[in-house]
C-alpha cells in the first residue's frame, strides 16, 4: 500500500534523531545527511507496437517488448530536470513504467498523475509517463529536496521512413516539359521549354524563408520567380552546379557554355570561355578536384575554371536522343585526392534496356578517362530516369516500362552506381506520384537540398517538381530531428 504524508515522515524521522541524543550524554548523537539529489536514473523493459507480417503475408500489428536500460538520461542538478536526449522508438508505451533510480540516503517520493499527493517511490512502481511526472528526495534530517520533473521523451515519427508534403506552387511562365533542376545557394532553378518551345529558368527560395509573424524562417519553398536575360535554345537538361555557381549550354547546332552567377538575386548570366569554343554535352561537376566535364568536338574533356583539357574518347556518343545526366562524386577511402564520378543517364526509350553508368576516376596526377561502367545488378530501365546522392547512398527512380509503374519506388546502390537494389521498406513514395506522373505528361524534375546544420534550418530535403510548379518535399524523418548533443 503506498504510503502517503511524506513530509510527516520526514519529521517523524528527524525527532527520533532528535530524542535519541538526549537519552544519555554518552550516546553517540547522530547527524542525518541533508542532501536531496538523485544521481541515477533508468528504464525497464517497455512494451512497444510493432508492424509485422500475418500468415497471409499482410501486414499485421501487435506488441513486442523492448530493453530500454541502455537509453542514457541526463540529468541537470542545476534545473532539477532529468530527461532522455535521445528519444525512444515511436510507438513505445510510457504508460506503464518500471524505473532504476539511485539518490541520496532518505527516501524518494514522487506524484503519479492524476493526485495531488506524493507517495514514496519504489523499483517496482510501474508509472506513468505520459506527462512529465515530480520526483522529490526527503532526507532523515527532515530537509524536503526540490523536486525533479522527469520527462521521457518518444519519437513521433518513425526515423527511417521518408515524410511528404505538398506545395501547390504555380510556374509563372506556364507549364515546362523538358526539366531539369538544380540547387544552388539556398534556391532550387529549374531549366525547362514552354509550350511554345521558348526555353526558360524559374526559381524558388527554399532555405531561411522568413515568415511574417513567425519567429523563426519556415524551410516552405517560395513562390517561382523567373531569371530575366535568358539566352536562346538553352540545352535545359545540360544544367549542373559546379563550383557555387550553375552552368549550362545554348545555341542551336553549335552549343556554348554559360554561367548563372547565384551568389546574388541578380541571377546574372554570362558566357563562359571563348565565341569559337562549342560543346555537344555537358556532363557535370567535380568540386573535390575543381573540374568540370564536358563533350568537345567529340572528345570528353575538363575544366578547371581556365582552362580545357582533353581526357579521351566519347563514351557519349552510344546515348539515343537527348536526355539529363545526372553525376556524383566520392573520394577514395584509401586516398582523398583519388575521386571518381560515375554519369548516369536513359539509354533509349526500350522496356529491356538498362539505364547507362559511366565512370571517371581523377588520381594524384589528375588525368583519367570515361569509361562505361558494368552493372553487376542492373537499374531497370526507368522513363525520364533522375538519380540522387542522398542519406550517404545513391538512389534512382522515374516513370516506368513494362510492369514497372512509375514512381513505385526506389532503386539504391550502395557501391557508387555496380548494384541497384529495389528499396523495399521505409523509402517510398506515396501512391499519387504515379498519378501525378500522368496527370503532368511525365514532366517532372527533382534536386535534393545537401545537410546544413544549424538552429533553422537542417537541409536533407529532396524536391520534386511537376510540369506546373507544383512541389513535393521530402525527409527522412531522423534527418529532420534536432541535434541532442
Amino acid at each position: 500500500m503506498k504510503i502517503k504524508f511524506l513530509p510527516l515522515i520526514a519529521v517523524l524521522f528527524a525527532a527520533t534523531s532528535i530524542m535519541t541524543s538526549c537519552l544519555d550524554n554518552d550516546v553517540e548523537q547522530i547527524t542525518y545527511t541533508s542532501e536531496t539529489s538523485i544521481t541515477g536514473f533508468s528504464l525497464g523493459t517497455l512494451n512497444i507496437d510493432r508492424i509485422g507480417k500475418d500468415k497471409n503475408g499482410l501486414d499485421s500489428p501487435y506488441v513486442d517488448t523492448l530493453d530500454c536500460s541502455n537509453y542514457p538520461f541526463t540529468i541537470d542538478q542545476i534545473n532539477r530536470t532529468i530527461t532522455n536526449k535521445d528519444s525512444l522508438p515511436v510507438g513505445t508505451h510510457i504508460d506503464k513504467v518500471i524505473t532504476s533510480i539511485t539518490y541520496d540516503a532518505g527516501m524518494l517520493g514522487y506524484t503519479p498523475k492524476g493526485s495531488d499527493h506524493d507517495t514514496i517511490w519504489t523499483s517496482t512502481d510501474s508509472i506513468d509517463f505520459t506527462d512529465p511526472v515530480e520526483f522529490k528526495v526527503y532526507a532523515y534530517s527532515g530537509v524536503e529536496g526540490k523536486p525533479y520533473k522527469v520527462t521521457i521523451n518518444v519519437h513521433k515519427q518513425e526515423p527511417d521512413t521518408i515524410s511528404w508534403k505538398k506545395f501547390d506552387n504555380s510556374f509563372s511562365a506556364g507549364s515546362l516539359s523538358e526539366q531539369k533542376a538544380v540547387y544552388a545557394n539556398g534556391k532550387v532553378y529549374v531549366f525547362g521549354k514552354k509550350n511554345d518551345e521558348t526555353t526558360c529558368i524559374e526559381y524558388t527560395k527554399v532555405i531561411n524563408v522568413s515568415v511574417p509573424g513567425e519567429e523563426k524562417p519556415k524551410d516552405n519553398p517560395t513562390s517561382w520567380t523567373s531569371v530575366p536575360n535568358v539566352p536562346t535554345n538553352i540545352d535545359t537538361y545540360s544544367a549542373t552546379a559546379w563550383a557555387g555557381n550553375i552552368y549550362f549550354l545554348a545555341g542551336t547546332n553549335s552549343k556554348q557554355l554559360y554561367k548563372l552567377d547565384v551568389t546574388t538575386d541578380n541571377n546574372e548570366i554570362s558566357l563562359v570561355g571563348l565565341n569559337t569554343d562549342t560543346f555537344e554535352k555537358l556532363i557535370g561537376g567535380n568540386d573535390v578536384k575543381n573540374e568540370l566535364y564536358a563533350v568537345k568536338e567529340n572528345k570528353s574533356c575538363k575544366f578547371n575554371g581556365t582552362t580545357w583539357e582533353e581526357t579521351g574518347a566519347n563514351p557519349f556518343s552510344n546515348l539515343q536522343g537527348n536526355y539529363p545526366i545526372f553525376t556524383n562524386t566520392i573520394q577514395a577511402s584509401y586516398n582523398s585526392k583519388i575521386t571518381t564520378t560515375i554519369a548516369l543517364c536513359n539509354s533509349s526509350k526500350a522496356a529491356n534496356d538498362t539505364v547507362l553508368v559511366f565512370s571517371y576516376m581523377s588520381n594524384e596526377a589528375n588525368k583519367g578517362e570515361w569509361v562505361s561502367r558494368a552493372q553487376n545488378l542492373p537499374l531497370p530501365n526507368l522513363e525520364n530516369v533522375t538519380m540522387i546522392y542522398y542519406d550517404g547512398k545513391l538512389y534512382a527512380f522515374g516513370g516506368g516500362y513494362g510492369e514497372i509503374k512509375p514512381f513505385s519506388q526506389f532503386y539504391c546502390s550502395t557501391d557508387n552506381g555496380l548494384c541497384w537494389r529495389p528499396v523495399t521498406e521505409c523509402m517510398a513514395f506515396p501512391a499519387e506520384f504515379s498519378e501525378l506522373y500522368t496527370a503532368h505528361n511525365k514532366n517532372y524534375s527533382c534536386a535534393v537540398t545537401p545537410k546544413l546544420e544549424n538552429e533553422t534550418y537542417r537541409g536533407n530535403f529532396i524536391w520534386i517538381v511537376w510540369e506546373d510548379g507544383s512541389i513535393c518535399r521530402g525527409r527522412i524523418n531522423r534527418l529532420g530531428f534536432t541535434p541532442k548533443w
